[in-house]
């Protein structure tokens, strides 16, 4: 049984909580607007990082392209792997004023702002590599509360809808950043970064201002080494039902990584594409074809999901679909099937997503720690940030010394989405 902040004498609620035992107060229209736009900033926020920082590293050296957006990938991971299961229990104990969430927003999109800053004006790698850092780290801090609010604020009955419309709202930000990345390309490095980069902070900027958020007025027991540790750990014996949704989402995670990551490079290297102008428009075209199944997936599932009450097929046929389309948009040396494999990738992921928040948080051990457990999930999103980058640098090697082997790149995230498949199957708790 999942206990609530209702109970908890230690976060004293202005109102009653509201049904199915979530803990938060009834919210205005005005959040529900802003948790979408928040959802749909994180979303720009990748686009923009899928052909801004590729096309400045292939500008700056094309030949070392690939591996050195692996570094800084796998740089940005490091850090948001240590910082974001922190930002989740620090939340926890907040006893700011603002709430225990809404500082996070702020502070994850100031650190966010600053980084973009440093990548428009970045004049070698190790700047922007910093730039990258900073970015991920801020957006890995918002990524951690809107994933919070699920169990703080959306009611189980309506979850895999929510899911499903969060989802969607990143995917049409993710098309939206690539789009706007590409469209801006030609005023510069600054525009590139700043504009698109500015906009995805404005849009999170409104969860801070329409969230009723929860409130901490006593102390929080003081955390100890254990305690501390804890904020990376959960025991898979004691809960295995998390350990198996956490591994199903990290390989599902790992596996549309190496697709997105490495989306830029593989339209201009598997199609012998040099003009940025006409990569960012197959870019853009892949990313249009991803989002429209997305969305249309997302939403049928979704509604299945709620009225059933089932979450596990949905996984599983997300995952087996963006399987298959992974082996149609490699099997083909052609743009056509390219684009079509991406579009059932993109099918495959609306499903997914459709019930993946969802699983998750009906598998938490509890609400009381819900930012540290979280954060935890979160750990889940972000491990692939660090995994997949050094994954590729040595898998695009193989039989290419310029890392252009992205046949053998896309093989792996078929097999990391049949892990994921089987994974969520050992899940006991959830139907």
């Amino acid at each position: 049984m999942m206990s609530t902040h209702a109970a908890d004498p230690v976060i004293p609620l202005p109102s009653a909580p509201g049904d199915d035992g979530v803990p938060g107060e009834r919210q205005t229209r005005w959040f529900w607007i802003a948790f979408v736009l928040t959802w749909l900033a994180t979303g720009i926020a990748q686009g923009v990082a899928g052909v801004a920082v590729p096309q400045l590293l292939k500008e700056w050296d094309p030949d070392q392209a690939t591996g050195n957006l692996s570094i800084v990938l796998t740089a940005g991971g490091a850090a948001i792997l240590v910082t974001t299961p922190i930002f989740g229990r620090l939340s926890d104990r907040s006893l700011s004023r603002l709430g225990i969430r809404r500082p996070w927003i702020a502070a994850g999109v100031l650190i966010a702002a600053i980084g973009y800053l440093l990548q428009a004006f970045a004049p070698s790698l190790l700047v922007l590599g910093a730039g990258v850092v900073l970015v991920l780290i801020g957006w890995g801090a918002v990524s951690m509360t809107i994933h919070t609010l699920f169990a703080d604020q959306i009611r189980r009955r309506i979850r895999a809808i929510m899911s499903a419309v969060t989802g969607a709202a990143s995917t049409i930000g993710i098309f939206g950043g690539v789009a706007l990345a590409g469209a801006v390309a030609g005023t510069g490095q600054v525009g590139m970064f700043l504009i698109p980069g500015g906009i995805a902070v404005v849009l999170a900027l409104t969860l801070f201002f329409a969230l009723r958020d929860l409130h901490r007025t006593v102390p929080a027991p003081p955390l100890d080494w254990r305690g501390v540790l804890e904020t990376f750990w959960l025991s898979p014996r004691r809960y295995p039902d998390f350990a198996w949704a956490w591994i199903c989402r990290f390989f599902m995670t790992a596996s549309i990584v190496s697709v997105t990551s490495y989306l830029y490079l593989t339209i201009s290297s598997r199609f012998g594409i040099d003009d940025p102008a006409r990569i960012a428009g197959i870019q853009t075209q892949a990313t249009a074809a991803f989002t429209i199944m997305n969305l249309v997936l997302a939403f049928v599932f979704g509604v299945i999901s709620d009225r059933t009450g089932r979450r596990k097929p949905t996984v599983v046929i997300g995952a087996l679909t963006s399987a298959v389309g992974l082996v149609v948009a490699v099997a083909v040396g052609d743009i056509t099937f390219f684009l079509i494999g991406i579009g059932i990738v993109g099918a495959g992921q609306g499903a997914y997503i459709a019930a993946d928040v969802a699983l998750m948080t009906e598998c938490l051990p509890s609400t009381e720690d819900a930012g540290k457990d979280l954060g935890i999930v979160a750990l889940a999103y972000l491990l692939p940030g660090i995994l997949v980058p050094v994954f590729a640098f040595f898998v695009t090697r193989i039989g290419s010394p310029t890392g252009e082997n992205f046949v053998a790149l896309y093989a792996g995230a078929v097999v990391m989405a049949l892990f994921a498949a089987f994974a969520v199957t050992r899940v006991k708790a959830v139907r």
